[in-house]
C-alpha cells in the first residue's frame, strides 16, 4: 500500500468522515486489500451510515471508499476530461451546488467545460451513496464534499482507483 494512498484516504476523510480520522489507514489498506479484508469492513455494524445508532459504530467511510470505487468511470472521466484546470474544475462545481439547490437543471454551457462530466459524477456518487444507505438529506451535501476533494486531489485520487478495482461484493 502507497503512502500516496493513505495520504489521499486520510485528506478524503478529513472532508468527509473527521470522525472516522484514526481508523482511516486501516480501513483504507482492508479495502485496498480486497476480498475478505474489503468485506469485513461492511460488516462491522448494521447501522445506517451516518446513523445514529448508539449501540454500533458509526463507519460512514468504507462507503465512502466503495463510492469512490463504484463510481470510477465517472472520476476518471471528470478528472481526465477538458476542464483546464482545478480551480476550473472546483469553480464549476460551485456552480453546479448552487444550480442543484435551487432545483435548476444544470445545463451544460459552453463557456463551462467540464460541467457534463461533473454531472455524471455527482450523479453516480449520489447514487452509490443511496445504495450504500446513506439518508437523501446527507447525501447532497455529502456528495458534494466527496467530489471536491477528489478534484482537489486528483493525483491521489487517481493513485487509489489504480489500487482499489471495484470486485464483486466491495459492499
Amino acid at each position: 500500500m502507497s503512502d500516496e494512498v493513505i495520504g489521499w484516504a486520510v485528506r478524503l476523510a478529513a472532508e468527509v468522515a473527521p470522525d472516522e480520522a484514526e481508523l482511516v489507514p486501516s480501513m483504507t489498506a482492508a479495502y485496498v486489500a480486497g476480498g475478505a479484508a474489503r468485506r469485513e469492513l461492511f460488516a462491522r455494524t448494521n447501522a445506517a451510515p451516518g446513523g445514529f445508532d448508539v449501540t454500533a459504530p458509526i463507519v460512514l467511510f468504507p462507503h465512502v471508499l466503495a463510492t469512490v470505487t463504484l463510481a470510477a468511470h465517472a472520476v476518471w472521466t471528470a478528472l481526465g476530461g477538458n476542464a483546464s484546470s482545478i480551480s476550473t474544475l472546483l469553480k464549476n462545481l460551485g456552480d453546479l451546488w448552487d444550480r442543484r439547490r435551487a432545483k435548476q437543471a444544470p445545463a451544460a454551457e459552453p463557456q463551462a467545460p467540464g460541467l457534463p462530466e461533473l454531472n455524471r459524477l455527482i450523479d453516480a456518487i449520489s447514487t452509490e451513496l443511496t445504495a450504500a444507505g446513506v439518508p437523501e438529506t446527507d447525501s447532497e451535501v455529502l456528495t458534494f464534499r466527496i467530489v471536491r476533494a477528489l478534484i482537489k486531489d486528483g493525483a491521489g485520487t487517481r493513485a487509489f482507483l489504480a489500487a482499489a478495482p471495484p470486485e464483486d461484493g466491495s459492499r
